[in-house]
C-alpha cells in the first residue's frame, strides 16, 4: 500500500498565517473510554451524554477515530472520549493499527481511564495485556465492567478482581444500569486529582467579551465529499493534528466527527469529518447506510458545507448530487478541489475541470471555490477566513426598508409573468429568518408564481442585499384585503 498515513506537522494554519496563536482554552478534566473492540464503549459514551452520536452495532472494530463528547455531571464538565479500542491480535491488519495508536494518544492526553470490560467474555488474556500497558501510563483508571444486564451476570464478577483492583464497577451501557455510580466515582476522583468545580478551572482572561456570551454558537461546518477525495486529511490539516484515521483505503472514515476549533477574537468553529457518500445503488452495507444517513443529518443541521472533490477525477455524478443536497437543505456551501498538487501543471486539464465545476454548480452561483492540496498545506490557508465571510452572509439581517426597496429595484427591471391567466403583483416584503436570509413576500396569487421568476428575485435580492456568498429562500403568502372602516 502506498502512503499510509500522513501525519501533520503544522498546527493552527490559520494563526500562524495571521501570526497568532490561541491561548486560552477552557480547561476541562478528559475521561478516556478504553479497552478491547466490541466492549460497548460507544454505547456506554451515548448513554451517559444521552445522546445518540455515537454510532453503534455488534459490528467489531466499528469505531475507528477519536470521538469528544462533552459532559456536565454535579457542577463539573468534561471531556469524554470514545476510542476504537484497543487490539492485542498478532495479525493486526493496517487501519487496526492506527486505531491502536488513536486509542494510545488518548490515553495520553486523558486524566481519567474507563478500562471498559465485558462481563459476557469473562477476564481474557488480551484484557489483562492492556491493563498491563496502560498502567505503565501512571494514569488513574477504574475497571468497568459492561453488559451487565441482569442479576446472574454478577455472579461472574468476582473473576475481574484477579486483576488486583480493590472495586470494580458494573454497569449496564445498553439498558442505563449502573451509570450513576459510575459517574459518581468518576466525580469522585477527578475531585481528588485536584479538578475544580464548573467555572473556576476556565481560563477566559484576554478575550473579547463576545467569545463569552452564552448565546456566542460556534458556525458549524460540515466536510463531505465522496469517498477518498481527502476529507479526513483536510480535516487533520485544519484542526492542526491529526485526529482522523487517513489510509489509501475508500470507507476509511465511519461516523461523523466533530471537533471545535477555537479562535480568540473571532467565532469558534464546530468542524465536522462525514462518512464519504457514495451513490445508494452502490451501498449494501448497512454500517455503510447508517453513515450515510448521520452524514446527510450534518449537512441538515450545519451552516456551512465544505464539498471536497478529488480533481484528478473530476466532477462526478455523485459530486452533482451532494451540490444538490446543500441546495435542497438551504446550507451555505464553499467547492473545494483536493490534489490540486497532481495537476497544478496542466493547464489544459486545469481549465476543462474549471469549466466542468461551473456547469455543476449553475443552481448555486453564491458558493465560493477553492483549489486546494490536503496533503502538502497549499492554500488551506484560506478556507477559515473564506469561512467567515461566507458565514457573515449567511447570518446577515436586512431591514424592512431595505428589503422593500430591493423589491422595488427587482420589479422595475422585470414584471412578474402573466400566469395561468392571471396578473401577479408583489407589494411588500419583509424578511423572516437568517441562516440561510429567507424574505416573505406578500403577493395576489401566491400559488402561481413560476419557479424561474423566484430564482430570478432570490439572485436580484443576493445582488442588491450584499449577500454574495449565501443561498437566499422566496416564501410568498397572499395579502389579506382589510374590510372597509365605516364612518359612523
Amino acid at each position: 500500500m502506498a502512503r499510509v498515513m500522513t501525519l501533520f506537522k503544522t498546527r493552527w494554519l490559520y494563526y500562524s498565517n495571521m501570526n497568532s496563536r490561541p491561548k486560552n482554552k477552557k480547561i476541562m478534566p478528559k475521561v478516556a473510554l478504553i479497552g478491547r473492540p466490541n466492549v460497548g464503549k460507544s454505547t456506554l459514551l451515548n448513554r451517559l451524554t444521552h445522546t445518540r452520536d455515537a454510532l453503534v452495532d455488534s459490528l467489531p472494530g466499528l469505531t475507528r477515530d477519536r470521538r469528544y463528547a462533552e459532559l456536565k455531571q454535579d457542577g463539573l464538565t468534561m471531556q469524554l472520549i470514545d476510542t476504537g479500542g484497543i487490539d492485542k491480535s498478532s495479525n493486526l491488519n493496517t487501519i487496526s493499527q492506527i486505531v491502536r495508536e488513536q486509542s494510545l494518544k488518548a490515553v495520553e492526553e486523558s486524566d481519567l481511564l474507563l478500562i471498559i470490560l465485558d462481563v459476557k467474555e469473562g477476564l481474557t488474556l488480551a484484557d489483562r495485556e492492556i491493563i498491563d500497558e496502560l498502567r505503565s501510563y501512571k494514569k488513574p483508571y477504574l475497571i468497568v465492567i459492561n453488559k451487565v444486564d441482569n442479576p446472574s451476570l454478577e455472579l461472574n464478577l468476582s473473576e475481574f478482581y484477579e486483576l488486583g483492583v480493590s472495586e470494580i464497577i458494573p454497569v449496564s451501557a445498553e439498558h442505563g444500569k449502573g451509570t450513576d455510580a459510575l459517574m459518581t466515582r468518576v466525580i469522585d476522583v477527578l475531585k481528588h486529582i485536584n479538578w475544580p468545580l464548573e467555572d473556576s478551572s476556565a481560563n477566559l482572561e484576554g478575550l473579547p467579551s463576545e467569545t463569552m456570551q452564552d448565546g456566542d454558537q460556534p458556525i458549524k461546518v460540515a466536510l463531505i465529499g465522496r469517498p477518498n477525495t481527502g476529507k479526513s486529511s483536510l480535516f487533520n490539516r485544519l484542526v492542526g493534528e491529526p485526529r482522523m484515521i487517513v489510509t489509501d483505503l475508500p470507507g476509511t472514515t465511519r461516523d461523523s466527527i466533530d471537533t471545535l476549533i477555537q479562535r480568540p477574537g473571532r467565532k469558534d468553529i464546530l468542524l465536522t469529518d462525514t462518512a464519504g457518500i457514495r451513490r445508494k445503488a452502490r451501498v449494501n452495507n448497512k454500517i455503510e447506510k447508517f453513515s450515510i444517513i448521520k452524514a446527510i443529518n450534518v449537512i441538515k443541521g450545519c451552516d456551512i458545507v465544505l464539498i471536497v472533490m478529488d480533481i484528478s477525477e473530476g466532477i462526478t455524478d455523485q459530486d452533482k448530487r451532494l451540490i444538490g443536497y446543500t441546495e435542497r437543505y438551504g446550507r451555505a456551501c464553499i467547492t473545494l478541489f483536493n490534489k490540486w498538487d497532481l495537476l497544478q501543471q496542466d493547464q489544459r486539464l486545469a481549465k476543462l475541470r474549471s469549466r466542468e465545476l461551473e456547469q455543476a454548480k449553475r443552481f448555486i452561483p453564491y458558493s465560493p471555490h477553492r483549489n486546494i492540496s490536503a496533503l502538502t498545506g497549499k492554500y488551506v490557508n484560506r478556507i477559515l477566513p473564506l469561512i467567515d465571510d461566507v458565514y457573515v452572509d449567511f447570518n446577515k439581517l436586512i431591514n424592512t426598508g431595505g428589503v422593500n426597496s430591493a423589491l422595488q429595484k427587482t420589479l422595475a427591471k422585470r414584471t412578474p409573468p402573466i400566469s395561468r391567466g392571471h396578473h401577479l403583483r408583489l407589494y411588500y416584503t419583509t424578511q423572516i429568518a437568517s441562516k440561510p436570509p429567507t424574505f416573505l413576500i406578500f403577493a395576489n396569487y401566491p400559488d402561481f408564481i413560476p419557479s424561474q421568476y423566484e430564482r430570478f428575485l432570490a439572485n436580484q435580492f443576493r445582488e442588491q442585499l450584499g449577500l454574495k456568498h449565501t443561498p437566499v429562500r422566496i416564501l410568498f403568502r397572499k395579502r389579506e384585503r382589510r374590510a372597509p372602516t365605516r364612518i359612523p
